[in-house]
């Protein structure tokens, strides 16, 4: 584990793969965990991908082994956190995959720095957009209840939300950890990235150029995601038998769809 000291937070992160510089043929990726969540959660991706690329990934500020002075105020910091650690060991550019509630991070980072973004990866998130009125979607509402709940009850509806997010086939010693690592996130920080994913980020999706990558374990997507990425090449994968943590419970559905789309779309 390596650290970063930046703009009020240390930012713990992890370096993968190879070592030396990066082979043009294998693509550097960068991996931003969920709401709550840590980057120990990619330990299957890292363990399929690590022989053939470096890997990059990292506990967004507040969240996992990294601390932070306050909540990040928007995915563009987080994305800037990327952008820093990136710099700090040399890197030029990545495919940026982010899980869940780090995929305004990943989306974000595609976009403001798209120079380094060579493609995107989006692990059963999703693309806010306001309602057709301009005003906050049904989905942006619920999650400001959400967040009114977990400010009020605090720990006993974090975990019943937590677990919530794992499939009934997913291991109880794995959901038990995600949970505990999510209760021991301040209830400010987990309210603020919560309110991160009710954003209107169609916007920012329409200005992707890089080749997407859009895995969902929800129903069919596909009509949504390719309106919200009007602009460039999306590639669709669903899998099937997985809870929302779809990198931890099927790694062996979620892998291959990766390994095509960096032969196919990135290169290499």
């Amino acid at each position: 584990m390596a650290t970063l000291d930046l703009d009020g937070a240390r930012l713990a992160y992890d370096l993968d793969g190879p070592a030396g510089p990066a082979d043009v043929a294998a693509p550097v990726l960068a991996l931003a965990h969920g709401w709550c969540s840590k980057s120990a959660h990619w330990d299957a991706q890292v363990a399929a991908f690590g022989p053939a690329h470096r890997i990059v990934r990292w506990d967004r500020r507040g969240m996992g082994r990294s601390t932070a002075d306050g909540p990040a105020d928007s995915p563009a910091r987080h994305a800037d956190d990327l952008a820093a650690i990136l710099d700090a060991e040399g890197i030029d550019r990545v495919v940026v995959a982010g899980h869940a509630g780090g995929g305004p991070t990943a989306l974000t980072f595609a976009v403001r720095h798209a120079d380094r973004a060579a493609g995107l990866i989006m692990v059963d998130t999703r693309v806010t957009a306001a309602a057709p009125d301009g005003g906050p979607s049904p989905w942006a509402a619920g999650l400001d209840k959400s967040c009114a709940r977990l400010e009020r009850d605090g720990a006993p509806y974090f975990e019943r939300l937590y677990r919530g997010f794992f499939g009934p086939r997913a291991p109880e010693a794995v959901v038990a950890d995600a949970v505990a690592n999510a209760l021991a996130t301040p209830v400010a920080t987990a309210t603020s990235e919560m309110r991160h994913m009710a954003l209107d980020m169609a916007p920012t999706a329409a200005q992707v150029r890089c080749p997407v990558l859009w895995v969902s374990a929800q129903p069919d997507d596909t009509a949504e995601v390719r309106e919200r990425f009007p602009a460039t090449d999306v590639t669709i994968g669903h899998v099937v038998g997985s809870g929302h943590f779809v990198q931890v419970e099927v790694p062996d559905q979620l892998n291959p769809m990766i390994a095509a789309f960096l032969v196919d779309k990135v290169g290499g």
